[in-house]
């Protein structure tokens, strides 16, 4: 696959490591604090029957929305593509974090509700990494073209890239759903 073998997507998925590396190594140097995350409250909300599935519903959809937006402006404004790594880099923490933290938190249960959490957390870091990879790509090929005196049809360049926005951001949205309420079942489950 030409995704998989370019040094873009290497460069995210080095992004995504060292992002996870450093949360990890961040619980470790707070783990002796309390510690509660948005994750070991989500857990709790759920065990005691007290989630509130429609606020955590827009909450969440507000917030992968609002980070696929960003990356994608950042492929617009081609300076700014490079912070869309750095994104890459704070979603490698959260996880790090997250998992780190869970685990500590919940002991053997920990294990089954962060590998839970897991499959919604990885989808979404997928779905930003691809929108990560068009969006500096598509800062690429534009800045290449503007140093060139090149021209290219910036119309249908601009509706591919829309496009690939849009249904980036539908998987989101549909991730959203699939989080709230299929692995909040399984969670409540695993109790």
């Amino acid at each position: 696959m030409k995704l998989i073998k370019s040094r873009i997507f290497r460069i995210l998925m080095v992004a995504l490591l060292i992002g996870f590396s450093l949360g990890v190594i961040s619980f470790l140097i707070l783990k002796n604090k309390s510690i509660k995350t948005d994750y070991i409250n989500y857990i709790n909300l759920i065990n005691n029957g007290k989630y509130n599935y429609i606020n955590g519903l827009v909450k969440s959809i507000f917030y992968n929305l609002r980070y696929s937006f960003f990356i994608w402006i950042f492929g617009i404004l081609f300076i700014f593509s490079i912070l869309s790594i750095f994104l890459i880099i704070f979603k490698g923490i959260s996880l790090g974090f997250m998992i780190s933290s869970v685990i500590y938190t919940f002991g053997i249960k920990g294990l089954l509700y962060s590998l839970i959490l897991c499959l919604n957390s990885v989808l979404n870091i997928i779905v930003f990494i691809l929108l990560s990879y068009y969006s500096i790509n598509f800062s690429i090929k534009s800045y290449n073209a503007y140093r060139n005196n090149r021209q290219i049809n910036y119309k249908s360049f601009f509706s591919n890239y829309f496009y690939i926005y849009i249904i980036l951001s539908i998987i989101l949205v549909l991730s959203s759903v699939f989080e709230i309420y299929i692995c909040s079942n399984i969670i409540k489950f695993v109790v």
